[in-house]
């Protein structure tokens, strides 16, 4: 009841300020969203989603294993609500007329997912932080054009960030006034965030761990087994009751799970190009470079702020022992420290894999922000600050909203200077951005019917005629008819040695770049 009351009291009172920021959320995110992108992965999980509820349906549970990831967050949000599509228009298969459909109902469910979940997150950050922080730092992550950008794919990362702050902040505020409904919610929001991607059991860890480390201090056994036990307990049940893989061979499911992440994202790696060289590893360098190239200049400017006005509080903090375990800051800032430690050790390096920080970075720039102000005592110097604080906001929040619209993917700081050079220090993917863009672009150009060459074709497979995209890494020269490459794709090997040749026609340019670039075979 007291819950209860307290988020009543909470939507009342902030009301205009929620409409507001829903208003906002609504317009970075559900308009053009459906044909902005086609990413590969998307593809895939269209291809695990239906697996996933023929799996439900067919009562064939271990159908409901469909990748290490393990992303069963994703197919579940996903999946019922394109079964109901198909329900209500007949349309059973995708197709290339039907896919943008499918597409935009994944991707509207997973939008509307992250705000609900938006909400939640306020409301915890709320009763940790009060509303003015809360408020604030929700306000600055939701407009990080990175952050933005990624959210509008049907993809996982944004999921796992609020699953992961939710849990965190509920475990924090059933550390300081346990309850039984509290632990099992944070149990709930732990599995959650496991069962959105396999690193999401670090969370879980570190809950456990601190949890050990804060009763030991405090000399309270019983405490200590009433809270590790049952937000294990409910963290465990909740993984079974909605990964129904688990019903079936729990033990063998789990090991492919650790397996493969080891396997794919510890040994394997992934190419990217940096500073101009290409490397299946990118090294310590590449999730600072990251975050220094994705990250607006007003959140950098905040988190300056808060270094500057809280190196002594953290100096206080650490020198006390007992502090250590009641701020909420510094409880956030060891997992999220943990966090990115621990995703710099795999050869396997995604930009993306840094979007779980940025609400946590988002908080403790709102701190910084709010602090530096709060310590301005004339009312002159105030105004001149939130002035300077509004046109900074403007130029780099709502400035790239309306400019980089909808392609916010390709976002990149103007600290680094253009688009382009962006690109020369961390190469930017093509990842299916603007692939409708394309598809409509040569069907205006060249025709409806030509056959074209990829090097990944699953995006463009999937909204244009299957058999006449092919793998220009396989395929033979004469298999297609125009050959294109998505920035930072090189020519393959097999089409270079080859006696036709091909010249550049035309390019699709986006928010700068040159996106994709569309070669025509030479007059012999």
């Amino acid at each position: 009841m007291k819950t209860r009351e307290r988020l009543i009291g909470f939507i009342k009172n902030k009301y205009v300020a929620i409409i507001f920021f829903i208003l906002v959320f609504g317009l970075t995110r559900f308009l053009f969203l459906g044909p902005d992108e086609v990413n590969p992965d998307g593809v895939n999980w269209h291809y695990r989603s239906q697996q996933f509820i023929v799996g439900l349906k067919l009562r064939d549970f271990e159908r409901t294993y469909q990748h290490y990831h393990p992303g069963v967050t994703l197919m579940w949000i996903s999946g019922v609500p394109i079964e109901i599509y198909k329900q209500i228009t007949g349309i059973t298969t995708y197709d290339q007329h039907n896919f943008l459909a499918f597409n935009t109902v994944a991707k509207v469910s997973v939008v509307f997912a992250q705000l609900i979940l938006t909400f939640i997150l306020l409301y915890y950050l709320t009763r940790v932080f009060g509303f003015k922080i809360a408020y604030f730092s929700v306000f600055l992550f939701s407009l990080e054009p990175f952050f933005i950008g990624n959210s509008r794919l049907y993809h996982m990362d944004v999921l796992l960030a609020l699953f992961v702050l939710i849990a965190l902040l509920i475990s924090w505020l059933n550390l300081k006034e346990f309850s039984y409904k509290g632990a099992v919610l944070a149990g709930v929001f732990l599995s959650l965030s496991f069962l959105t991607k396999s690193i999401g059991i670090g969370a879980l860890f570190f809950v456990l761990l601190f949890s050990i480390a804060y009763f030991a201090h405090k000399k309270d056994l019983k405490g200590l087994l009433k809270y590790f036990f049952t937000i294990l307990g409910s963290f465990i049940l909740t993984t079974f009751l909605l990964f129904p893989a688990m019903w079936v061979r729990p033990v063998y499911y789990l090991t492919e799970i650790f397996a493969e992440s080891e396997r794919v994202g510890i040994r394997k790696g992934h190419e990217q190009i940096l500073f101009g060289e290409t490397t299946q590893d990118a090294g310590i360098l590449f999730y600072p470079l990251v975050l220094l190239i994705k990250t607006t200049p007003f959140l950098i400017i905040g988190l300056m702020l808060c270094l500057i006005k809280c190196t002594k509080s953290v100096r206080a903090i650490l020198k006390n022992v007992a502090s250590k375990y009641s701020n909420p800051y510094l409880y956030l800032a060891v997992f999220y420290l943990g966090y990115f430690s621990v995703m710099i050790y795999p050869s396997k390096k995604l930009d993306r894999y840094m979007l779980p920080l940025y609400p946590f970075l988002a908080l403790l720039a709102a701190h910084g922000i709010v602090r530096f102000y709060s310590s301005i005592k004339k009312a002159r110097l105030r105004k001149i600050f939130i002035s300077i604080a509004i046109f900074l906001f403007t130029l780099f929040y709502i400035l790239p909203a309306v400019v980089d619209f909808p392609y916010y993917f390709t976002y990149t700081s103007p600290v680094v200077g253009t688009a382009e050079s962006a690109n020369r220090i961390i190469a930017q993917k093509p990842f299916g951005i603007a692939v409708p863009a394309l598809k409509d672009y040569i069907v205006d150009r060249y025709g409806s019917e030509v056959e074209l060459g990829f090097i990944d074709t699953k995006p463009m497979k999937a909204i244009y005629s299957n058999s006449k995209v092919v793998d220009i890494r396989i395929n033979g020269v004469s298999d297609y008819e125009l050959l294109i490459l998505g920035i930072n794709e090189e020519m393959p090997e097999k089409v270079l040695k080859s006696r036709t040749r091909f010249k550049k026609d035309s390019s699709l340019y986006i928010n700068g770049l040159e996106y994709w670039r569309i070669y025509v075979k030479e007059d012999k």
